[in-house]
């Protein structure tokens, strides 16, 4: 809605025990609603500085903010849940321009009371940013959120199931998937391949390939989130069935439109509640599967690589716990000292003490998954 001589704000009037202000431009008519009349004062007061700018609701801006991400290149799951988190605090049916400093920091300051730091953090960014985009393009002439500091430090990582935990959510999702539940496969497709949240909604029935065997990540949030992932044997028949008489460009969870991260984000506090497991996040599922490949011996690049990362050095801070890299040196260390100075192999034929040697350097997954395909041996 532009400005022109003919807008006006009429007002406050009572209604009931709020107040109204009415907002006159052109053909257009729109009333604002306010608790106090302190507070539609203020917002006539505030209103009338900027009617000769565009008058324009922040819901109206924070569409046309979404709309513009999204021609850009933005993802369409990102874009969403920037407009999500920005319409969950932000006034939407007040004019951008009505908002004060003093209020935006109420804003933040009510959030910094039910939300963890980096979430307050974040929402506090985009919130600058929308007003950003908003003075750039002459919808507002002022920024309130701009002086506003973010406040605490956030935590680094996410807590973490340990691994009793881990195995008692994941004999239950697997239960609840061979009975047909796709919540409880995209949890495991997370826990057992490390995906982020978004790369499990946004797969199709043709990123599963070879029968199920590998899934396809043809994208993401980095260049590095591009591979081939080899699905667990656990999996592979349920992903058949997922597929079947699926169309290929279909989504491989949810309808024709898929669904949003809150569908796994309230799946999975169900589960935690069900089974008395710590409230925990899907991203953090990501997280407890690369500590997991850790501690079983993996290399810093093989889980770097797993997880989509150009370097061990973001998986190590975001992701894995505390203590897993400690602990994998420590057994590589002690498992060398506590080598019997003369090795008992020494006698053993050439070719014997190279098997030895090469079954001494696999990790405990790797020995597993070896001993699981050999032969049974009895004693003679």
């Amino acid at each position: 809605m532009r400005g022109n001589r003919s807008a006006r704000i009429l007002g406050p009037y009572q209604a009931r025990d709020k107040w109204r202000l009415v907002i006159i431009d052109g053909a257009s008519r729109k009333s604002m609603i306010f608790g106090s009349i302190e507070q539609a004062e203020a917002a006539r007061d505030s209103i009338g500085e900027h009617l000769q700018q565009h008058v324009i609701l922040i819901g109206e801006a924070l569409t046309q903010f979404a709309d513009e991400k999204r021609r850009s290149g933005c993802k369409p799951l990102s874009v969403q849940a920037v407009f999500d988190r920005l319409s969950s605090f932000l006034p939407i049916e007040r004019p951008m321009a009505s908002l004060s400093t003093d209020e935006a920091q109420q804003i933040y300051d009510a959030l910094g009371e039910r939300f963890a730091t980096a979430t307050h953090h974040a929402a506090l960014k985009r919130a600058k940013e929308l007003y950003r985009w908003a003075i750039a393009r002459n919808l507002v002439s002022v920024n309130p959120f701009a002086s506003i500091k973010p406040v605490g430090k956030p935590r680094r990582g996410k807590l973490q199931l340990s691994l009793d935990e881990a195995r008692k959510l994941s004999r239950a999702l697997l239960s609840d998937a061979e009975q047909g539940d796709e919540l409880s496969l995209a949890l495991l497709l997370q826990v057992l391949l490390g995906l982020r949240t978004s790369e499990v909604l946004l797969r199709r029935v043709r990123d599963v390939d070879d029968g199920g065997r590998l899934l396809i990540i043809a994208s993401g949030k980095t260049e590095n989130a591009r591979r081939r992932l080899e699905v667990p044997d656990v999996l592979t028949a349920l992903l058949r069935g997922l597929v079947t008489n699926k169309a290929p460009d279909a989504f491989l969870f949810g309808g024709p439109s898929g669904h949003r991260q809150a569908w796994m984000w309230k799946g999975l506090r169900r589960y935690c509640e069900k089974l008395g497991l710590p409230t925990v996040c899907p991203h953090s599922l990501r997280g407890l599967h690369s500590s997991l490949a850790v501690e079983a011996g993996r290399t810093s690049q093989e889980v770097a690589a797993q997880l989509g990362h150009g370097s061990f050095g973001v998986t190590a801070l975001h992701y894995v716990r505390p203590g897993a890299i400690e602990n994998t040196r420590i057994r590589k260390v002690s498992g060398l000292l506590a080598q019997d100075r003369e090795p008992a192999m020494e006698s053993a034929s050439p070719m014997k003490s190279a098997l030895l040697s090469q079954l001494a350097s696999l990790s405990e997954a790797d020995l597993a998954k070896l001993l699981s395909v050999l032969p049974t041996l009895t004693d003679k």
